[in-house]
C-alpha cells in the first residue's frame, strides 16, 4: 500500500513539473520585443520616435502616429503576435498640419488707385478692375512687360487677365 502511495505521488509530482515547465515554455519578454521592434521598422513611415518594451507578456507602446487609424492598426498588429498578453498604448496621433494661410486680396478702391499709379508710364495699357481682377488691353513693348506685370503684382490681385498685345 506504501509503495502504491509513493508511485502515485511519484506521477503526481511529475505531472506537475511537466505542466509548470510548459507554462513557463511560453515566448520570452525579449523575443516579443525584439518582434515589435521589427514590426515598428515595418512601419517607419506612419510613426516617428516609436519604442516598445515588454514585461511578463505585456507591451507599452510609445511614438507619434500619423493618424489614429495607423495608430489602431497597429496596436491590433501587436495584440495579434503570440505570446502577447495585453498592450498599453501610451503613443500619441500627430496633429493636423496648419491650414495655408489665406490669401490678402485688395479691395476695388486702393486697387484701382495702385494700378492707375502703375499704369501711368505705360501710355499705350489700358486697364479696368472688377471685384480684384485687373483686365489690361492695349499695347505694350516686350521688354517694358515684365515690370509692369511686377508693379501690379505685388498690388495682390485676385487675378491679372493680361489681354495686351506686344510690339
Amino acid at each position: 500500500m506504501r509503495k502504491s502511495f509513493l508511485r502515485l505521488a511519484f506521477v503526481c509530482t511529475a505531472v506537475a513539473i511537466v505542466v509548470l515547465s510548459a507554462c513557463k515554455g511560453g515566448v520570452k519578454d525579449a523575443d516579443l520585443e525584439k518582434t515589435v521592434t521589427e514590426k515598428i521598422t515595418a512601419i517607419s513611415s506612419d510613426v516617428s520616435d516609436a519604442s516598445a518594451s515588454v514585461k511578463d507578456g505585456v507591451v507599452t507602446l510609445n511614438g507619434m502616429f500619423k493618424d489614429d487609424a495607423s495608430k489602431a492598426q497597429f496596436e491590433a498588429t501587436v495584440k495579434a503576435i503570440p505570446g502577447v498578453k495585453s498592450v498599453v498604448n501610451n503613443s500619441t496621433v500627430a496633429p493636423p498640419p496648419p491650414a495655408p494661410a489665406a490669401v490678402e486680396v485688395t479691395a476695388d478702391d486702393p486697387l484701382v488707385k495702385g494700378v492707375t499709379d502703375a499704369t501711368k508710364d505705360f501710355p499705350g495699357v489700358k486697364a479696368d478692375v472688377k471685384d480684384g481682377v485687373i483686365t489690361l488691353t492695349g499695347d505694350i513693348k516686350r521688354s517694358s512687360l515684365p515690370m509692369l506685370m511686377k508693379s501690379l503684382n505685388t498690388l495682390k490681385p485676385k487675378k491679372i487677365e493680361n489681354k495686351l498685345t506686344i510690339k
